[in-house]
């Protein structure tokens, strides 16, 4: 049953804006002011919607926030993953909000642990391992003009993932990754450049369920972090991404419709 939230609880303009598909003209007020509390903004939004949560995100927080805000990621629900070939991605974005598209690994838990593994045992857990995009859209336009707590209340600015070819375990998170939108290439990297690599990112989500802030269950796909950047994106652009000479995929931006 759908949960619904009070007409001041500025979750209530997010949960309603996503499941409608429409922009906002802010960021809804209150604003979160701490982690805790942006969790809880992201649990209540998630009720609200009443969706199966297919998935994690993990984001990064800004490197001068780092030691005022005390984490260095941040997770959010995934309520949509879409399998895709070549250029054959859809990626929806809010017309009027912010969008974004990311190129990254996204790894399938097959198993949850009761202890957060060792970073050579974290694989243990872990089934297919796909190259991949990140839609990061929302219905707010001025979501980045805030704490990255807003980010986290706001799903993470999920707004779903592009699961694209397999990455073999030897190679997945040392493949050179390029992103290109509307023909300019405006990324590179590797994913185990980007702090403790992809299965760090994994073990943060262990450390964020065994704390109960968030829920993993085996069969979520988990997407570990952008790893050329963030790169805006609007309705009717493409973006592609090439992860070493072998694996290239695409996807044009169009119009969230909404949830319902």
């Amino acid at each position: 049953m759908t949960v619904q939230l009070r007409a001041d609880d500025g979750t209530a303009s997010l949960a309603n804006a996503r499941r409608r598909g429409t922009a906002l003209p802010a960021f809804p007020r209150p604003l979160p002011s701490s982690l805790d509390e942006a969790y809880a903004m992201q649990n209540r939004i998630l009720m609200s919607l009443d969706m199966p949560v297919l998935g994690w995100k993990v984001g990064r927080i800004p490197a001068p926030m780092v030691a005022t805000l005390g984490t260095e990621r941040l997770a959010g629900p995934v309520l949509r993953c879409t399998s895709i070939t070549a250029s054959e991605g859809e990626a929806p974005v809010f017309r009027g909000g912010a969008g974004a598209i990311e190129a990254e690994v996204i790894l399938r838990l097959d198993a949850v642990p009761d202890h957060i593994p060792p970073a050579d045992r974290v694989l243990d857990h872990i089934g297919e391992i796909r190259a991949g995009f990140e839609v990061a859209s929302s219905p707010a336009p001025d979501v980045h003009d805030h704490s990255p707590w807003s980010i986290i209340a706001d799903l993470g600015i999920n707004n779903g993932l592009l699961l694209g070819p397999l990455l073999t375990r030897d190679e997945f998170d040392r493949l050179d990754v390029a992103t290109v939108v509307d023909g300019a290439v405006v990324g590179s990297g590797r994913a185990c450049d980007i702090l403790d690599g992809p299965l760090g990112s994994v073990r943060f989500l262990i450390e964020q369920h065994l704390e109960g802030r968030i829920a993993l269950e085996p069969g979520q796909w988990l997407s570990a972090g952008a790893i050329t950047g963030v790169h805006p994106i609007r309705i009717g652009e493409t973006a592609t991404a090439t992860f070493g000479s072998a694996i290239a995929i695409g996807c044009t931006a169009i119009a969230e419709t909404g949830l319902e």
